[in-house]
């Protein structure tokens, strides 16, 4: 599925959600794909803070994520592509998307990224991209790739 973000061709990104303290899956996966360019991670890591800082990822708090400070949302640019980064359970993504959906609209931006669900789920609203890679720390242990616009769904 592409959305207005599909014209950046040298940026690929992990994205990961609720690892949920399973180290063991996240490096796993962070050594499947080292040609990224940047690791995204939809919150409820639940792991040490230097972990985030040892592989670069970008993340934020999900609702599991205790005495951790970070933000509960992100709107960042990479290569030009507008992402709203944020774990989803301030938006109640488990009873809908309309909160989401909204502040993804607000913050203008082409990738919306979340997680707490732990289902995978995409759509493109409004040219807006919303991704829910899954939980890569329960049984499923699913996350996607973004690239060229594209999202590919994997498990481990």
């Amino acid at each position: 599925m592409r959305s207005d973000c599909s014209r950046r061709i040298s940026m690929k990104l992990l994205i990961t959600s609720d690892v949920h303290g399973d180290i063991h899956a996240l490096t796993e996966v962070i050594q499947a794909h080292k040609d990224i360019t940047h690791h995204l991670n939809a919150g409820d890591m639940c792991l040490d803070p230097k972990t985030y800082e040892k592989y670069h990822l970008i993340t934020v708090k999900g609702n599991n994520d205790y005495g951790v400070d970070l933000p509960y949302m992100r709107v960042i640019d990479i290569e030009g592509v507008r992402i709203l980064l944020t774990h989803g359970h301030i938006e109640h993504v488990k009873f809908g998307l309309e909160r989401l959906k909204l502040k993804a609209k607000l913050n203008e931006v082409n990738l919306c990224i979340f997680g707490h669900t732990h289902q995978r789920f995409m759509m493109v609203d409004e040219h807006i991209l919303f991704v829910n890679p899954g939980a890569l720390g329960d049984y499923h242990q699913s996350y996607a790739i973004y690239e060229n616009g594209q999202i590919t769904f994997k498990g481990r």
